[in-house]
């Protein structure tokens, strides 16, 4: 089953995705109190598009529709995102660096705890956050997604590139492209995810460390 490296490219314990706002260009708000509310508004308005997108897909969102359910005017919409486009924009590089702060946090451990660890907090992305996973996979295959904004999000993913090649240089992993190995990754961990999903709760964290160890088994020299 082919996917596209997409969701992976770039993803505390599962951050919350809507710490901070994001594209609320210009404001002339000084009052502290005044402000913490705004960043309230603006995740308020990225919760609702990704709700919207969930619900209609992509070609169903509107500015109108957004606006209704984050519950602030169309024209307030406006300020803080400029179009459709620049509101999917800032709800992808929101959802991309939630993935990465999840999953490819850069800690230090050897190769293999490493490894094995990206791909353990992969899965348990995929399983809480379908929603955003659907999101990433809707957008890697649109139009609406601009050459810009994907390699805006590209330095997330790069404690998992500096991981492979590390292994790369020891002699851990096979000598392949990178690229193709983020690939084989992304396809297998989503395709067994599933598997995983449909066990009871207290199986899945056995079933994930086994996933887990499949993909470093493909990969190793």
């Amino acid at each position: 089953m082919h996917r596209t490296p997409e969701s992976i490219h770039l993803a505390a314990p599962r951050p919350s995705i809507w710490p901070r706002p994001l594209g609320l260009g210009r404001t002339f708000i000084h009052d502290r109190r005044v402000k913490r509310k705004d960043e309230a508004k603006a995740r308020d308005i990225l919760a609702a598009t990704l709700r919207t997108v969930q619900e209609h897909g992509l070609v169903g969102l509107s500015m109108e529709a957004v606006a209704r359910r984050a519950g602030v005017a169309a024209g307030t919409l406006y300020v803080y995102h400029a179009s459709k486009e620049a509101l999917l924009d800032a709800l992808y590089l929101e959802t991309k660096r939630a993935l990465a702060a999840a999953v490819f946090r850069d800690e230090g451990l050897p190769v293999r705890p490493a490894f094995l660890k990206m791909c353990g907090a992969y899965l348990e992305y995929l399983a809480a956050h379908p929603a955003e996973i659907a999101f990433l996979e809707q957008m890697s295959r649109s139009t609406l997604l601009s050459a810009r904004t994907r390699a805006a999000a590209e330095p997330g993913v790069r404690p998992l590139v500096e991981l492979l090649e590390r292994g790369k240089r020891e002699l851990l992993l096979k000598d392949l492209d990178t690229r193709l190995m983020i690939s084989f990754l992304q396809a297998t961990v989503h395709e067994l995810s599933s598997f995983a999903a449909a066990l009871p709760p207290a199986r899945r964290p056995a079933q994930h460390r086994q996933i887990a160890q499949l993909c470093w088994d493909a990969l190793k020299a």
